[in-house]
């Protein structure tokens, strides 16, 4: 591919003896998935600006960042198109709205994210609050927000897949304007001390149908700590199912960390156990035939 149609950020072709193989790699997956091009060029920026900061020579910053992009190019390519189009998503950028990162169907066809779907209902379900004073607050809005919250990764990891199935599982949030979806991810985010100032204005800055007094903030703001706490524990869970399984094909095999230790004997039966309600799922069944 000629060198003016990369954007510069991207390293010199002639810094490695496969770049131009790995871009012509790069600009298939782009014709697939067209929004992860500008995502893969903010990340090799940060890259290439960190290294810039450290003092590394222009040559091996060239060569730090064909390595990188060898190695996220590998982890995509292992990949679902569907995942692969819907991973670089974040609620905070207006394009997310417009991402159909694929239907539930489609996405549990796949191990890896059956086993992300089972881990939400597991680990992040029982941990939401969905009665008294955050009642009118629907699960979905509680799942859009973990969704946006968690940290952008250029590869597939446990939360990554989680954070992917929560996308999907709250399509409505992005009829929510905006700034009222801002101020919504700003609240979810905050600690019991950053809750001064005009409360009431911040309250008609959020969705109306939360319906939400200042006297209720305290309990949002917990109950917001909690559930990126369960997000976390999801995470863990879904890392230690992975690495138990005999074989990891696809997806499913980024998403196991080493350090991670195996699922206990109870974490494993909860996942059999869950075979009545997911049985119709293709990936769930895959997921069961590499325990």
């Amino acid at each position: 591919m000629p060198r003016e149609s990369l954007d510069p950020i991207w390293p010199e072709p002639s810094a490695s003896p496969g770049g131009a193989e790995v871009v012509d790699r790069w600009e298939a997956l782009f014709g697939k998935a067209p929004r992860l091009r500008p995502w893969i060029d903010q990340m090799l920026g940060r890259h290439r600006l960190r290294l810039t900061e450290s003092g590394a020579g222009a040559v091996e910053v060239e060569r730090t960042l064909w390595l990188e992009l060898s190695r996220w190019l590998v982890d995509f390519e292992a990949l679902p198109e569907f995942a692969v189009s819907a991973i670089a998503v974040t609620l905070e950028d207006e394009v997310a709205h417009e991402v159909d990162p694929g239907s539930p169907e489609a996405l549990l066809s796949d191990a890896a994210f059956a086993l992300a779907w089972h881990c939400v209902d597991a680990c992040l379900r029982p941990q939401l609050v969905v009665s008294g004073e955050l009642s009118r607050i629907p699960e979905t809005d509680w799942f859009a927000l973990l969704h946006a919250s968690a940290r952008p990764q250029p590869v597939l990891t446990a939360q990554v897949a989680i954070t992917l199935v929560l996308h999907v599982l709250s399509p409505a949030w992005a009829r929510n304007p905006a700034p009222c979806r801002h101020a919504a991810l700003r609240l979810f985010l905050a600690r019991p001390e950053d809750l001064r100032g005009d409360l009431r204005r911040l309250c008609a800055s959020l969705p109306s149908h939360w319906a939400l007094e200042p006297g209720h903030l305290p309990a949002f703001v917990a109950a917001a700590a909690k559930a990126r706490a369960a997000l976390g524990e999801a995470s863990g869970l879904c890392a230690r199912i992975a690495v138990s399984a005999r074989a990891r094909p696809g997806g499913l095999a980024l998403l196991g960390e080493d350090s991670a230790a195996p699922a206990s004997p109870e974490e494993l039966g909860a996942l059999f156990r869950n075979m009545r309600k997911y049985g119709h799922m293709e990936g769930f069944r895959q997921l069961l035939s590499l325990l």
